[in-house]
Order: C-alpha cells, then structure tokens, then sequence
C-alpha cells in the first residue's frame, strides 16, 4: 500500500510539471513581413529641391518728392515687377518661392517723416484665406535705426546741403507668388507734419518651382 502511494505521488508530481512546462514555454514566434512601399517620383513630377531649381532675382524700387528722383536711385528699377511664366529655358513656372528681401530707403528735407516698413503686395495663392482682402501682402521692417545728417554743401544738386535719413532692412523670409503675377512694393510712412520726400529699394530673391 505504501508503495503504490510513493508511486502515485510520483506519477502525479511528472503530470504537475509537465502541466507547468507546457504553459510557461516560450511560443514561437511568428514573422512578420512587412510590405516595402516605394513613392516613386518621375521625370514629370520629381521631388522640388530648392538648391538645384532655377533661382530668381528681381531688384524693385518705389519714391516721391523732388529730391528722391532726381538722385537717380530708382532710374534703373521700377516699383513692379511680374512673376515669369516660364524659365530661360522654356519651363513653364509653378509658383515663386521668395526667400530673401534686403534693401535701403532715404528721406529728405523732413525730419518728421519716417520709414517703418516696406512692403510687397501680390495675389493671394490658390488654397489661401483672403478674409476679404483683394491682395497679398508681406512686411519686411526697418531692422536698424534710421541715421540722420546733413550732408554736404559740397556735394552739390540733389545731396548737397540737404537733411537726409537712411534706413535698411533685410529678412529671411518663405512665402510665394502665382506666375504672372504682378508684384509692387510700397514704402509704409509715419509723417507728423511737412512734405514726403524719399525712395526705397528692394532686393528680391528666391527661386521658382517649375514641376
């Protein structure tokens, strides 16, 4: 009798840990293979890359008074330009990427008068929220303080013995125009009194999306 007991306690101990062996081994485990997507871009439509796209310059200058045009600062320049609608090389153009807008703008003869900003004035692009307004517009503002001399009789007709203010300006800037657009720039004034008299020019660079 106390044999078959040790032999049923026995028998009963190998089924415990074979019951235990079998819950607690570790499963397979199953591989997963996950599938390998591709976005393929062809010669049609290529992934825009702002270093190799063709790269835009225009140069834009606005003014009043009688000092400021005869200065000839704005004699080679005119207060627009437009969007290309192709490249040089026949590419039709998708939109302008501006990235850059430097420049200086001088006052004359009014101490009162002040340059805050400059700004650039264009159609809003496709998908943006006008909230009524019928153009676009960017500010770039005077980044330094205005300087302000006499400068030289010597000097003769236009600066000669003239009050004069300077003012500059640059910003690093990412916002875009439609191609065909035509793009102006305006100089936004503070005046306390007495007459207008200055010229802005505006350095615009960026690059065009041709794809």
């Amino acid at each position: 009798m106390s044999s078959a007991k040790r032999y049923l306690l026995i028998a009963l101990t190998f089924a415990l840990a074979l019951t235990t062996f079998t819950v607690f081994a570790p499963r397979a485990v199953h591989a997963v293979t996950a599938a390998l997507v591709q976005v393929a871009n062809t010669s049609a439509n290529p992934v825009p890359v702002s270093d190799s796209a063709p790269r835009f310059q225009a140069s834009i200058c606005t003014m009043a008074g009688t000092i400021s045009p005869a200065t000839n600062q704005c004699a080679a320049s005119t207060n627009t330009f437009v969007v290309p609608t192709t490249t040089s090389t026949g590419a039709p153009v998708k939109r302008l990427v501006v990235e850059n807008v430097s420049g200086f703008c001088s006052s004359f003869l009014n101490p009162n008068f002040f340059v805050k900003a400059i700004r650039l004035r264009g159609q809003f692009l496709p998908d943006s929220v006008p909230n009524g307004l019928g153009s676009f517009t960017h500010y770039v503002p005077m980044t330094a303080p205005p300087l302000s001399y006499v400068n030289d009789p010597s000097f003769g007709f236009p600066y000669g013995g003239n009050q004069e203010t300077d003012y500059a300006y640059g910003q690093t800037t990412h916002f875009a125009f439609n191609p065909g657009d035509t793009v102006g720039v305006e100089a936004v004034t503070f005046l306390s009194g007495g007459a207008q008299d200055y010229f802005c020019i505006a350095r615009v660079e960026g690059y065009l999306i041709t794809q």
